[in-house]
This record gives C-alpha cells, structure tokens and sequence, in this order.
C-alpha cells in the first residue's frame, strides 16, 4: 500500500507540521511509515506534526537516545504512535531486541527514522517519506 509519490516543498517548521496534518488524515491503524533523511532534514518535526494533528498533547522529540518514544492517542481507530531511531542499528535483529513485533496492532502507527540501517522486509514499511534540507528553513518532502 505505497502512495504516489509527492513532492512538496516546505518552507518553515510550521509548513512541515501543516503537511504532516494532512498525511495524518488518511492514518487508519497499523502503518510503518519509514522517515528517511539527513540529521535536520525535518523527520520529528514531521511526526510531531502528525501527532498533534491526532489530538495528541504529548511532547514529541527525537527518539536518538532514548531509541523508541511512545505517544498515547485519543482517536476513534489509532491509540499509539510509535516513534523509533535506527541510527545506531546495524542489522534487522536489533528490531527483535526492542519488541517491534509488539508495537504492530491495527490501533498503532509506526514512524522510523533511519529505516535503511535495517532491511525493509524485516522492517515491513507500508509508506516511504523522503526528506531533503534545502537550507536553513527549507525542506524538500517527497510522500
């Protein structure tokens, strides 16, 4: 279940989260959307905009250190966004250690940042995003 691909082009913090709302929209339940892109080249600001457009209050922030970040949601079909960090996995097997398996329910979605650090038939991603740093506030996303 792959979308076309879109180019947008987004211009501030505030645009990035307004096409994350957007994305958002068609969010039912038990997606792995697969963030791939530089360090700053807007991937939490994208899921923080996503999860605030789910009515969610939680403070996202990137899940570098901490691995994975969970984010309770009060929607009618999702319940959980799973935010997970792959930068520093070095192969699929590190998924079963941190219990990926777990997380795949039809009321939780899953975003992964560094998804090629880990081979995507393990990883089993419905959607790719594609982020580019333009420059200092521009990004080029491609959904």
């Amino acid at each position: 279940m792959m979308m076309n691909m879109n180019t947008h082009t987004t211009k501030s913090e505030i645009e990035t989260k307004g096409l994350a709302a957007t994305f958002a929209k068609d969010l039912k339940g038990g997606e792995v959307i697969a963030l791939i892109g530089d360090l700053g080249s807007g991937k939490t600001t994208f899921v923080r905009g996503v999860v605030e457009a789910l009515g969610s209050s939680a403070r996202v922030k990137s899940p570098t250190f901490t691995i994975m970040n969970e984010y309770p949601i009060n929607g009618n079909t999702i319940k959980k966004i799973v935010h997970l960090d792959l930068y520093r996995f070095e192969s699929a097997n590190q998924l079963e250690g941190i219990g990926l398996d777990d997380y795949r329910r039809d009321d939780t979605v899953i975003f992964v940042e560094w998804p090629e650090n880990v081979s995507d038939d393990k990883l089993g991603s419905t959607h790719k995003i594609k982020f580019e740093f333009i420059d200092d506030q521009t990004r080029q996303i491609n959904l």
